[in-house]
């Protein structure tokens, strides 16, 4: 049986990809993983992560945006929030931004995967050679039970599509 889930050139492929898809090294990517099809919620995610950088007690010391653009702990808020937005975001598919601590554990990537199902299919191929602890989903619900309301949190154990677009 192989030592690996992947053969060499699948790891390389998908490595070349991930830089070609999110504009940022592979190496930035952290083990938990939040894609997402909606710019607010990487709005949302850069405003947090921006603040956990100002914040002394905070474990995290940087956030990688496509580019590469880098923020370190201890940069002028105003500076950081300005650079971040000057990022080259719009030149890559699926845009990554990535929140890591100096000590390697509990980092967390956030990825604008865009439109469509195979968006998401062709990241979380590429994704899978990494090995991440766990990739969610945000911003997605249908269905949703009568007795729920906005800003309730839904966890899917499910997937279900009857729209009839895959089926061919």
């Amino acid at each position: 049986r192989p030592l690996a889930l992947f053969d060499a050139m699948r790891v390389d492929y998908s490595l070349r990809r991930l830089l070609h898809y999110t504009g940022s090294d592979w190496r930035c990517t952290q083990p938990w993983i939040l894609l997402t099809n909606y710019q607010r919620y990487i709005d949302q995610f850069v405003e947090w992560a921006l603040a956990e950088l100002a914040d002394p007690a905070s474990r995290y010391d940087r956030l990688t945006a496509p580019g590469p653009t880098i923020v370190r702990r201890g940069e002028a808020p105003a500076e950081a929030a300005a650079r971040i937005a000057a990022a080259p975001w719009h030149r890559f598919q699926m845009p990554a931004y990535h929140l890591s601590r100096g000590d390697g554990q509990g980092g967390v990537t956030i990825v604008n995967i865009g439109v469509g199902p195979s968006n998401a299919k062709t990241i979380t191929d590429h994704l899978a050679v990494l090995r991440p602890h766990c990739w969610l989903m945000i911003g997605h619900c249908g269905g949703l039970r009568q007795s729920q309301a906005i800003g309730d949190y839904v966890l899917a154990h499910g997937y279900l599509r009857r729209d009839r677009i895959l089926d061919d």
